[in-house]
């Protein structure tokens, strides 16, 4: 197991194994751990977006103290090392508006009742 250096609302840490990588979180306070519930909702429903690629979540278990989501672990970058890596202004700003039309098609998807098993 390895811990990348993110995760300012719960504890993250990559699960290597023979076969595959996973992404396990952790979250401990009650707000915290009330968002990694969200998270996981979204993850089972957003996978009903034509041409969207998301990690699956495959499970959320939550405790009195704590909460856990196992999501499927995807090779790359995040945004921000892109971001603090590229120098080039154009691909920069590239970057940028490709997340921000991303993020619109998220919210203009329609949002389900329930979390789909």
């Amino acid at each position: 197991m390895t811990f990348p250096k993110q995760g300012c609302t719960s504890d993250v840490g990559i699960l290597h194994t023979a076969k595959r990588r996973y992404v396990l979180k952790r979250a401990k306070r009650e707000k915290y751990r009330k968002w990694l519930y969200k998270e996981y909702y979204v993850l089972k429903n957003i996978q009903a977006l034509a041409d969207f690629q998301s990690p699956s979540a495959y499970k959320f278990v939550h405790t009195a103290e704590q909460s856990w989501l196992l999501l499927e672990f995807f090779e790359g970058k995040t945004v921000r090392e892109y971001l603090e890596k590229e120098d080039n202004e154009k691909k920069r700003e590239h970057v940028v508006y490709e997340m921000g039309r991303l993020l619109a098609r998220i919210h203009e998807a329609k949002c389900p009742k329930t979390i789909s098993e």
